[in-house]
């Protein structure tokens, strides 16, 4: 019988749960209400526990972009099932905006909650105990994102990662020193996994800025619009030449040749900013009808013998996992470095019943 979908994802790294990945999210004016945008991806939707992080992103594959000089944090809504991004100050989430949206593993993150009792040696400071932490230093790579949740706290304030020697622990700091929110919550990531990832520190030197950005170096990264990857600010993670405040929004650009870090409001980018970086695959999603599910492939170079519900699916995509309406699992491709070997696929079956 006809292949029949409703393709709630299709090819491009689908439902890869034990491969980290990059999802890049854009603000329509579908998908965002007032200070929130939402977020529509099977790995995060109904699930409150999942496991992510984000950053701002200018014009992700390059071209044109859109500023959002504001802080911004994750809250999932138990009402639409949905996680979403906002801005800490409540004003309207800009139209136009990205974001990439970094999924992994639960067990790769982290929810920290500042509170007196892990208040530092001053209350812009909060001490991490985590034993992926604890004791190492400068210890993994790790990027952090506000998160209301637990508490419901707004933290409308610019933070970076710091280690205090004294007593070998990683801290949250607020770069402006001032006050951390009581009960106010990060989502931490920590290190990322699988064979895909790539992790390395880029810090800010007057080779590489030029007014409001510092430019990287880095072989996946250059002349690749379309990677992905997610970072924060690491003071003094280089020593002392890195021991440099940075009260900015951040966000990432492509110029063309190369990404960038830059600062939202266009203030000059000083030297010596140490950032972790963390790459991931970019995780594209296509939405496609049953009713043009063979068109699509047609048009896309991934069919051939179509008639008889066989497919050639070429890929660079080491999982490819495919649902029906109801989520369930129909078939796995699992493990393949390139699918272009793999010929006649066939699910026989009404799957919508």
């Amino acid at each position: 019988m006809r292949l029949q979908f409703t393709l709630l994802l299709v090819f491009f790294s689908l439902l890869l749960t034990a491969q980290d990945k990059v999802y890049v999210h854009t603000a329509t004016a579908s998908n965002t209400s007032g200070n929130v945008t939402y977020i529509d991806h099977p790995d995060l939707n109904g699930n409150p526990n999942a496991g992510l992080v984000f950053v701002h992103s200018y014009n992700p594959g390059g071209g044109g972009g859109t500023y959002n000089n504001k802080v911004s944090g994750l809250w999932y809504n138990g009402g639409n099932n949905r996680w979403g991004i906002y801005n800490e100050d409540t004003s309207a989430l800009t139209i136009g905006s990205s974001y990439n949206v970094y999924i992994t593993n639960p067990s790769n993150v982290i929810t920290h909650i500042a509170s007196v009792a892990n208040q530092g040696s001053a209350p812009s400071l909060t001490v991490i105990d985590n034993v992926n932490f604890n004791n190492q230093n400068p210890g993994p790579y790790a990027v952090m994102s506000n998160y209301f949740n637990p508490n419901g706290v707004y933290n409308n304030q610019n933070y970076g990662f710091y280690y205090e020697t004294s007593i070998s622990r990683r801290e949250i700091y607020e770069e402006g020193i001032n006050p951390i929110p009581n009960n106010a919550a990060f989502k931490i990531l920590i290190n990322g996994s699988g064979n895909s990832v790539q992790r390395f520190t880029h810090e800010s030197a007057a080779g590489n800025i030029t007014g409001n950005y510092t430019i990287l170096d880095y072989p996946s990264l250059n002349n690749n619009p379309n990677a992905t990857f997610v970072f924060s600010h690491y003071y003094g993670v280089n020593g002392a030449s890195s021991n440099v405040y940075l009260d900015k929004t951040t966000s990432i650009w492509y110029t063309g040749t190369r990404w960038a870090i830059y600062n939202e409001d266009l203030s000059a980018m000083p030297s010596g900013v140490a950032f972790d970086v963390i790459i991931a695959p970019n995780n594209n999603l296509t939405y496609v009808p049953d009713d043009n599910f063979e068109a699509y492939l047609e048009a896309n170079g991934m069919g051939n013998g179509i008639a008889n519900d066989n497919y050639v699916i070429t890929s660079n995509i080491n999982t490819v996992t495919f649902l029906d309406v109801s989520n369930r699992n129909i078939a796995d491709l699992t493990g393949i470095e390139d699918f272009g070997g793999l010929t006649n696929l066939s699910v026989e079956g009404n799957l919508l019943t």
